[in-house]
């Protein structure tokens, strides 16, 4: 029996292995990919960043800033809450997908909600880009479309289904990498205490981005960043 367990705890520590990077090895294996997903139920997981214990259950946690509610604390009303990020959060309330999952206390899901001022930095709005929006040869439909389109890919870029391990970013110059709702790879790594994102496109990091601030929800956490993930091409 002694022997079962200890060959038990060996596989589990060797699969959780395969999940964390070195950092200083990171940027340059790009071919590393964590799918983290609904559907990878290969290993445990658990939020990247957990919540406080409390020590009466009948409490719940609630993220500072946020008054007193009934039930627990979900990502629509810990998103609705920030005011620095009401452009992205406007285009989540009009996602009926992506809201309902916001709404399941079951679905766990990673957010990286870009500020308003990040936004507004663009070259483009988020309506105008992958798709470009020839108003002159396109109809009103047509416009319609593709403005929901990209408004969708936009957001979808910015939101993985799941969680990550939960010791991956535990250590110094550590980092994992995922794969977002739309199918781009996003990394984040842990830097001297501080996390960093970045996109991935065509194989090589974007800029990375600090995270400024991480807000926990009982389906998921909200990671603040101040410029977007998905950005226009020459932007």
């Amino acid at each position: 029996m002694k022997l079962q367990i200890l060959t038990l705890l060996t596989f589990i520590s060797l699969a959780l292995a395969k999940r964390v990077y070195d950092y200083d090895r990171f940027k340059a294996e790009g071919d590393k990919i964590i799918n983290i997903n609904k559907r990878d139920q290969g290993i445990e997981q658990q939020p990247i960043f957990s919540i406080p214990k409390i020590m009466d259950p009948k409490k719940i946690y609630i993220p500072e800033g946020e008054g007193p509610q009934q039930g627990p604390t979900l990502l629509t009303s810990s998103l609705s809450i920030l005011k620095d990020v009401s452009v992205f959060a406007s285009y989540v309330r009009d996602n009926v997908d992506i809201s309902t999952r916001f709404n399941n206390k079951h679905d766990q899901t990673i957010v990286f909600a870009p500020k308003d001022s990040g936004i507004e930095s663009l070259g483009l709005k988020p309506w105008q880009f992958p798709n470009s929006i020839d108003e002159d040869t396109k109809s009103e439909q047509e416009i319609d479309e593709l403005t929901q389109k990209n408004i969708n890919d936009f957001i979808k870029s910015h939101i993985v289904d799941g969680t990550v391990p939960f010791n991956a970013l535990d250590d110094n110059k550590k980092g994992v990498q995922f794969v977002t709702q739309n199918g781009k790879n996003i990394k984040l790594v842990n830097d001297e205490g501080d996390y960093y994102c970045t996109a991935v496109t065509d194989g090589k990091d974007q800029e990375w981005i600090k995270v400024e601030k991480t807000i926990d929800a009982d389906n998921g956490v909200i990671l603040l960043i101040g410029t977007p993930l998905s950005i226009p091409l020459n932007n």
